[in-house]
């Protein structure tokens, strides 16, 4: 079947952390879309919940509202996580970086 469709993942292919998010050489991060919420907050010290998704992908498609495609990113709690793989059917890839905080100054 996968010589047909493509790689197919399941639990059993990418079940520790270190195989869904790994630091590449920009100091980026490389996340398995099927990174389940739980394990991402662990990594990143983010919080959140995974009460109407499972995974990072299933995160990343909420926010958007659709299947966003390759290249196309969001920012969550202080990262950037951006669209790296994806087909016509769900998210594979994102990569992930830390942007910096921009606050307000008020200047009465």
């Amino acid at each position: 079947l996968e010589q047909i469709v493509g790689d197919i993942e399941d639990e059993y292919d990418f079940d520790e952390i270190g195989d869904n998010i790994r630091l590449d050489q920009s100091g980026r991060y490389r996340v398995k879309a099927t990174t389940e919420i739980e394990d991402f907050n662990a990594a990143f010290a983010t919080h959140f919940s995974d009460e109407e998704v499972d995974t990072v992908g299933g995160l990343v498609i909420r926010q958007f509202g659709r299947l966003p495609k390759r290249g196309e990113a969001v920012v969550l709690e202080g990262l950037k996580i951006q669209v790296l793989r994806a087909d016509s059917r769900r998210v594979h890839t994102l990569v992930v970086e830390r942007v910096p905080v921009v606050s307000e100054v008020s200047g009465d």
